[in-house]
C-alpha cells in the first residue's frame, strides 16, 4: 500500500515540477519586463530585453504544454489500470457467485482478486480513484456473501455441507477413481490463501468514512405533507426502541 502511495504521489509532483517551473519563467520574464522598463527608458535598451524575456516566455510554454501532455497521458494511464482492475473483479465474481466451494475454482479467483489489488496501485486520477471505490463497493457485498454464514463444513470442499466438520474432514480425502484407478492425493479443503484473499475483498478500508447522513430536524419537518408515512416512522423511532419484539420508550 505504502508503494501504490508513493508511486501516486510522484506522478502529481512530476506534472507539478513542470507546471511551477513554467510559472517561475513566466514570473521572472515579467519581472525583466519590468524592470528594464524602469531603469531603461530608451526604446534600444528596451528591445535589448524584449529578446531574452520571450525566449524565457517561449520555453514556459513549453513547460505548460508538456505539462498538459504528462496530465493526459497519466489520465490515459491510470484510465487503463482502472478499467484492468475492475475486470480483476468481475472475474474473482463470476467464479464465486453461484456459492461453490471448489478448491480450484477459489484459487483462480483468489489470483484474480491479487491481481486487482496490484493493478488498483496504478490508479492514480482522483476521479479514477473514486470510481474504483464505488466498484469496490459494488464487489465487497459479493465477497461477502461467499464467506458468510458458512459451516465449517463448506471449506473442506464437501458436497454436504449438513455434516459435522470431523465428517467433512474426513470425507475431504476419500479417494478418487479416475480411469480405474484410485488416486487419494487430491485436496478438495479449500486454501486457506485463497481463503484470506476473499476475506479481505470483503473488508471495509481501516479509516472508511460513511457518506450517508440521518435526516435533519428541517427535512423531516418538510415530510409531513408528501411523505407522511416516512414522517410518522422517523417520529416513533425517534421516541420508542424495539427489542426482543417489545417497545421501550427512549430515555
Amino acid at each position: 500500500m505504502r508503494e501504490c502511495m508513493s508511486m501516486k504521489i510522484w506522478l502529481i509532483r512530476r506534472v507539478n515540477i513542470f507546471s511551477f517551473l513554467a510559472s517561475s519563467l513566466i514570473l521572472f520574464a515579467g519581472i525583466g519586463w519590468v524592470y528594464s522598463l524602469l531603469e531603461f527608458p530608451n526604446a534600444v535598451r528596451v528591445e535589448e530585453m524584449a529578446l531574452p524575456a520571450g525566449i524565457l516566455v517561449a520555453l514556459a510554454g513549453q513547460l505548460f504544454f508538456l505539462a498538459k501532455e504528462l496530465r493526459d497521458r497519466d489520465e490515459r494511464r491510470s484510465r487503463f489500470y482502472l478499467e484492468s482492475c475492475v475486470l480483476g473483479y468481475e472475474e474473482a465474481k463470476d467464479l464465486l457467485q453461484d456459492g461453490n466451494n471448489s478448491r480450484r475454482v477459489w484459487i483462480a479467483a483468489a489470483r484474480a482478486l491479487v491481481h486487482a489489488k496490484e493493478l488498483a496501485c496504478q490508479v492514480t486520477d482522483k476521479t479514477h480513484c473514486r470510481v474504483l471505490e464505488l466498484y469496490r463497493l459494488k464487489y465487497r457485498g459479493v465477497f461477502h456473501t461467499a464467506i458468510a454464514d458458512r459451516p465449517a463444513s463448506f471449506y473442506y470442499g464437501v458436497h454436504d455441507e449438513a455434516l459435522s466438520v470431523d465428517e467433512a474432514a474426513a470425507q475431504s480425502t476419500v479417494p478418487e477413481v479416475i480411469g480405474g484407478m484410485s488416486y487419494s492425493s487430491f485436496d478438495r479443503d479449500l486454501a486457506e490463501s485463497s481463503i484470506r484473499e476473499i476475506w479481505e475483498a470483503a473488508q471495509w478500508p481501516e479509516k472508511y468514512t460513511d457518506p450517508l447522513r440521518d435526516f435533519s430536524e428541517e427535512e423531516q419537518g418538510s415530510l409531513l405533507v408528501l411523505y407522511p408515512g416516512l414522517y410518522e416512522f422517523l417520529k416513533h423511532k425517534a421516541q420508542w426502541h424495539s427489542a426482543g419484539g417489545k417497545l421501550y420508550p427512549r430515555s
